[in-house]
């Protein structure tokens, strides 16, 4: 079972849950705009903003790493999973797009869009888990003992 779940992708696995998470927020889009749930929060356009940039700097920085990873075993031998947003986040990418719809949801008063956003976070969390699987079956302790150290998400 183990040598079934290490041969597994992991990429395809994380494609699939930003898949449900592209899927499900478009869906809140929509229904925002047939079922209009306005909220006002002082300063939200504020949040907006910081979603709307360091959602996608965060994610950029995240892929950008990641394929670091793959160089850096491939010159040394090992796989250093702390590295960039990775050493202070297991999924940053995750993070990055819970910003970046948040900063919408902000910025357009769609309070159907942020019970969406939860809504999506929580199933794309199924496929994490079993990302997470991969890579202990894949790696073994290097990863445990990343996974122990550094939290899913702030």
């Amino acid at each position: 079972m183990d040598e079934q779940l290490a041969n597994k992708s992991v990429h395809r696995t994380l494609a699939k849950s930003y898949l449900v998470y592209f899927i499900l927020c478009s869906l809140g889009l929509f229904l925002g705009v047939f079922f209009p749930m306005q909220f006002f929060i002082p300063n939200s356009q504020t949040f907006a903003v910081i979603g709307f940039i360091l959602g996608p700097i965060l994610i950029i920085w995240a892929q950008t790493t990641s394929h670091r990873f793959e160089l850096t075993k491939q010159q040394t031998g090992t796989l250093i999973f702390n590295r960039g947003p990775y050493r202070f986040l297991r999924n940053p990418t995750q993070f990055g797009l819970v910003m970046l719809v948040a900063g919408y949801a902000f910025a357009s008063h769609t309070a159907i869009l942020f019970v969406i956003t939860a809504l999506a976070y929580v199933i794309s969390n199924v496929f994490f888990r079993k990302h997470e699987q991969i890579l202990e079956s894949r790696y073994g302790e290097p990863y445990k003992s990343y996974k122990s150290s550094v939290p899913k998400i702030m």
